[in-house]
Order: structure tokens, then C-alpha cells, then sequence
């Protein structure tokens, strides 16, 4: 197993099932129409509460975009795990490889358990690098040495992160391919592969983020050059983002066109993301598989 036979089975996801594919981003794009038809309400009253002074107003102004966000997330896990099957379980057919059922719920609980998890060693993790900056600060008169305290501690903590996150990663596949939850397994087949599954994971990364940029920089428009234009000017740049915010609630021609962009590149981010941890599982796995063979030579 290597990083070029994960990406070549994440891209052959795409090249294969093509109408799969096509069919996530019609999802995503309906998700997220629903999304920008909540939040345009939402803008203007939030607006008309800020101009209020009314905090309470505010956050009951959010309330229906939080909730938003949660059926994004559910939307996102069915999504995901239709990417899995699509490699893991090729002959389950349907729809897009849509289901809503007890994989889904699995995989659903399983984001939360890690979710929990994720949380509460952050909590710890920062709360000891709390201690040892506050320490390093007061045991020495040294502001740089604090900082270097500050800096390598966050570093230490974000590698210890991404290292976790990374060996368990397979357990999202493993999951769905075992029909039960699966978290050691994910642990054992990841020893000695981390590199692999990082390079990886870093390449699809980056190319979902450049996606994003693309997209990003179409939706700004002319407000960075208008922001450094007003740079200086505290009303002028209150103005500029006042403008954007307002644009960003408005269903305009460019508000489209940056949903259906996003909906491709949300579609194509699933495929990549799903489609690589399911095949390095199924590279890992490959006895398990009748058509590993075939599909991986």
C-alpha cells in the first residue's frame, strides 16, 4: 500500500461512478439552497438587532442556522458513507449508493464518540499547556522564552492530534465494511502505515482546500481590494464588510453560481476523502475482498 494506489482508488471512485457523484452534489446543492434560504432571513435580523443593541435578539436570530447546520452534518455523514460503500461494497448499487439506515446511525455515533474524545483531551491538553506557559512566565523573566514555551507546546499538541487522528482514521471504513463499531482494529491496521495515511490525507487535503480557495476568492469579489483600499478609514472598512455580509445573505448571480460551484467541489471533497480511507482499508483488507484483484492488480 501506497500514497498513488489510495489516491488512485479515491480518483477511480470519481471515474467510475461518475453519476454517483453527480447525484451527491445535487444533494449538497439542495442542502445547501435550504442553507442560504435560512440564512438570508437570519442576516437581516440579526442587522436590525445589532442596530438594536439587543444581544438576546441576536442569538435568537441564529437559533434556525444552528439547526441548519445539524441536518448539514447529517446530510454530510449519509453522504460520506455512500462514498465508503461505493468502494467497499460496489454491488450494493441504488441510488448513489444512498442509504439512511443502521450504517449511517454507526458511522453518526461514531463522529460523536470522536467528537467527545477530541474534546475532552483538548481540554486536558490545554489545561497542561496552560500550567507550562504559565510557568515558563513565571519562572523566568524571559518574554521569548514564554513564547517558545507557547509556540512548541501548540505545535506538540496539534502533531499529537493529527497523529491520533490519522491511526484512527480507518475506523470510519472498517465500521461500515465490519457492520459494527470498530475502533482497535482501526488502531492495529494503521501501525507502521501513518506516513502513508497522512500523505494521503494531506493530498486530498490540499486539493479540496485550493478548490475551496477558488471558489472563495470568486465569492469575495473586489472586497479584498476594496478592504485595503479603506485600510486606514475605520468607517469605510466597516462599510466594505457591512456590503459583503449583506451580500453574502443576498440570492444574487454570484451567490449562485458559488453554491453550484460549491455543491461540485462539496461532491468531489466526499468522493476524495470517503473514497480514500475506504480503499486503504480495503488495500489493508484485501483478502476480504473478491474483487481486490481486479480493482487494485
Amino acid at each position: 500500500m501506497n500514497v498513488g494506489r489510495i489516491l488512485e482508488g479515491a480518483f477511480g471512485l470519481i471515474r467510475e461512478h461518475i453519476a454517483a457523484v453527480a447525484i451527491w452534489a445535487g444533494i449538497y446543492l439542495a442542502a445547501n439552497v435550504a442553507m442560504l434560504l435560512t440564512v438570508q432571513p437570519m442576516m437581516a435580523g440579526m442587522f436590525s438587532s445589532a442596530a438594536a443593541g439587543d444581544p438576546s435578539s441576536m442569538m435568537a436570530a441564529m437559533l434556525p442556522i444552528y439547526g441548519m447546520n445539524l441536518v448539514l452534518m447529517l446530510v454530510g455523514i449519509i453522504l460520506y458513507t455512500a462514498a465508503m460503500r461505493a468502494v467497499l461494497r460496489p454491488q450494493a448499487g441504488g441510488l448513489g449508493f444512498l442509504r439512511v439506515g443502521m450504517d449511517e446511525l454507526r458511522i453518526l455515533l461514531l463522529l460523536l464518540l470522536f467528537i467527545v474524545m477530541g474534546f475532552v483531551l483538548g481540554l486536558g491538553f490545554t489545561l497542561i499547556f496552560g500550567l507550562l506557559t504559565a510557568g515558563a512566565a513565571a519562572g523566568s523573566d524571559s518574554i521569548g522564552l514564554t513564547i517558545l514555551v507557547g509556540f512548541f507546546g501548540g505545535l506538540a499538541v496539534f502533531g499529537l492530534f493529527t497523529f491520533l487522528l490519522i491511526r484512527f482514521s480507518l475506523a470510519f471504513p472498517l465500521t461500515l465494511h465490519r457492520r459494527q463499531f470498530v475502533i482497535g482494529e482501526a488502531w492495529t491496521l494503521s501501525k507502521g502505515r501513518f506516513w502513508t495515511l497522512f500523505g494521503s490525507a494531506l493530498v486530498v487535503t490540499l486539493i479540496g482546500f485550493m478548490l475551496t480557495m477558488v471558489v472563495g476568492v470568486f465569492a469575495a469579489g473586489s472586497y479584498f481590494a476594496d478592504i485595503m483600499a479603506a485600510s486606514g478609514d475605520p468607517e469605510a472598512a466597516a462599510g466594505v464588510a457591512e456590503r459583503q455580509m449583506a451580500a453574502v445573505g443576498t440570492l444574487g448571480p454570484a451567490m449562485i453560481l458559488q453554491t453550484l460551484a460549491g455543491a461540485v467541489i462539496g461532491a468531489v471533497w466526499i468522493a476524495l476523502s470517503g473514497g480514500s480511507a475506504a480503499t486503504a482499508a480495503k488495500l489493508m483488507l484485501a483478502e476480504e475482498f473478491d474483487d481486490a484483484e481486479a480493482v487494485f492488480g
